[in-house]
């Protein structure tokens, strides 16, 4: 019996054999190539992959479609097929050339130690990628079949792996390497698939056909476990089920609290991947829309690239409002090129001040999104504002893309509430000056406003003691938010990290806060803990 030491991707306990999958090298052929051979046989290769992807996104559930969709869209962009048709026109034959290309892209994304999102961006290349040398060389893309359920063993999983396998054939997974925020992670979230990742090469020499014990709740497996280690596990599962039961049934219950005030649970997001997951998890609609995730680096996208994003997360949101915070660069570090210089700091120019110095940019963001309001309903907030000036500012930019809209006679929702993230003090402390100019909305965004406040950075684990969310000064700040929104009669929410604690959720409760938007995995939890509290 060894235990081995990993990553919650997906919570559960399951025990069951394992079944490693393998990915054999690439064998590339020495030619020499025709290149004009070369370049039709990639064509057909795409053609094939592309109706792979469409039939798998049908299989997928709507919170995983926009996955495929990727993939699908990673083969028609201009400048990575480009690279590929460069290469094959140097002599290259196709299949290495697509191996070559996706390979040091996807290097490129992971390499951005800092963003987990985007890293993983990287997995869907190298996945897409593998596929098309796949059909090059004529090699199989549904290994497993697999004839009884199983523990999935692998170096790292793609998203199209767990479509694969026979369906209600995967118990669990487990990865060497991987992110908990990786595709295939929210994939086997949204099925309820316990995993793990960074288990480590050990494991893998030596686990085909042997049993194991995955508690992906806790992080770990246990390979070739004893007698006892076997039934306690038995034990823990039938239990588990019974408290998945419990906090499942919150779902069909109202949220209201015990002294009988409603309030509204929403979710933070990325994209549409988890605007679905949420959605099912018990969300009313998004409360934080992270746009900044959707952009590759050193690519602006476009407005119809834009508009194509937004789109897509409001139909995962099923008629649910969705409120999207514009670019915030030096949050998200998305962008390689977005955090030169003074952009870098923590106080430079973040947010609505960065956007407000590229207003090219800001006006294609701002374009994309009114369009993408006549498909469901949509709210835009500008972060980092710190003063009306700001949002004087800001609110130009959206005049202007307003008779630019109507002058091209493209549709688009003309009366799109614009709001405020209030995450700098200055701005909770004048609250109200926001309300007077025309603001319909406030978020308060507590992952900053408390590292302002308390001036300290949450990552900085010397200093966590200073870190607290729910502080006397905090308090002071939010209830001055509640304050001027009551008196303006607009909608206030909180979001960030301490709103799925349950401590915190409460405490905010009684500062007047009805409105909450957190992970979306937090969610049931906190619904919990409001119900069970009282408002007053």
């Amino acid at each position: 019996m060894k235990v081995y030491k990993g990553f919650t991707a997906s919570p559960g306990l399951v025990l069951g054999q394992v079944s490693r999958l393998d990915r054999p090298p690439l064998v590339f052929g020495e030619g020499p190539f025709h290149p004009e051979q070369e370049k039709q046989a990639l064509e057909d290769a795409i053609k094939v992959a592309q109706q792979e992807l469409d039939e798998m996104a049908g299989r997928a559930a709507p919170s995983e479609q926009a996955i495929f969709l990727f993939q699908s869209m990673m083969l028609e962009d201009e400048g990575f097929m480009n690279e590929v048709a460069f290469q094959i026109k140097a002599g290259v034959g196709a299949a290495e050339a697509m191996d070559r290309v996706g390979r040091r892209y996807a290097a490129q994304l992971a390499a951005m130690k800092d963003n987990t999102y985007m890293q993983l961006r990287s997995v869907d290349i190298l996945d897409v990628t593998q596929r098309i040398t796949n059909i090059l060389c004529h090699r199989l893309r549904s290994w497993l079949a697999l004839d009884h359920p199983v523990i999935l063993a692998s170096d790292l999983l793609m998203p199209t792996d767990l479509f694969s396998v026979p369906a209600g054939r995967i118990l669990g997974l487990i990865t060497a390497e991987g992110s908990g925020q990786s595709h295939a992670a929210i994939i086997a979230r949204s099925l309820n698939i316990p995993g793990i990742t960074q288990v480590g090469e050990d494991f893998l020499k030596d686990c085909d056909g042997r049993e194991v014990i995955l508690n992906a709740t806790e992080g770990e497996c246990i390979l070739d476990p004893d007698a006892a280690a076997r039934q306690r596990a038995i034990t823990c599962i039938c239990e588990m089920q019974r408290q998945n039961e419990e906090l499942n049934a919150q779902l069909e219950l109202p949220n209201r609290t015990r002294d009988g005030e409603e309030f509204e649970l929403l979710a933070n997001c990325f994209g549409p991947e988890d605007v679905g997951t949420a959605m099912e998890s018990g969300a009313s609609g998004v409360g934080l829309l992270r746009s900044s995730y959707m952009m590759m680096p050193g690519h602006a996208m476009d407005e119809q690239e834009q508009y194509l994003f937004y789109t897509s997360c409001l139909a995962a949101a099923r008629g649910r409002t969705v409120t999207v915070r514009t670019f915030d660069f030096g949050a998200d570090r998305t962008m390689a090129d977005a955090y030169q210089g003074v952009q870098s700091s923590k106080l430079g120019l973040r947010g609505i001040r960065s956007s407000l110095r590229n207003l090219p940019q800001m006006a294609v963001q701002i374009c994309a999104l009114m369009r993408a309001a006549t498909k469901g309903p949509l709210r835009v907030m500008f972060p980092m504002v710190t003063d009306i000036e700001d949002w004087d500012s800001a609110m130009q930019v959206v005049d202007h893309c307003r008779r630019k809209l109507t002058e091209r006679g493209v549709e688009f929702e003309p009366d799109v509430p614009f709001g405020v993230m209030l995450s700098v003090p200055a701005a909770c402390l004048t609250a109200e000056d926001f309300t007077a100019h025309g603001c319909r909305f406030f978020v308060i965004g507590t992952n900053d406003l408390t590292q302002y406040t308390h001036a300290v950075s949450r990552e900085l684990a010397i200093a966590e003691h200073y870190y607290r969310p729910a502080s006397p000064a905090m308090k002071k700040l939010i209830a001055m938010v509640v304050d001027a929104a009551r008196k303006a009669d607009i909608p206030v929410t909180i979001c960030g990290l301490a709103v799925g604690n349950a401590v915190n959720a409460t405490q905010y409760l009684h500062l007047g806060l009805r409105s909450f938007s957190m992970s979306p995995q937090n969610l049931l939890t906190i619904k919990k803990a409001l119900r069970d509290a009282d408002a007053e």
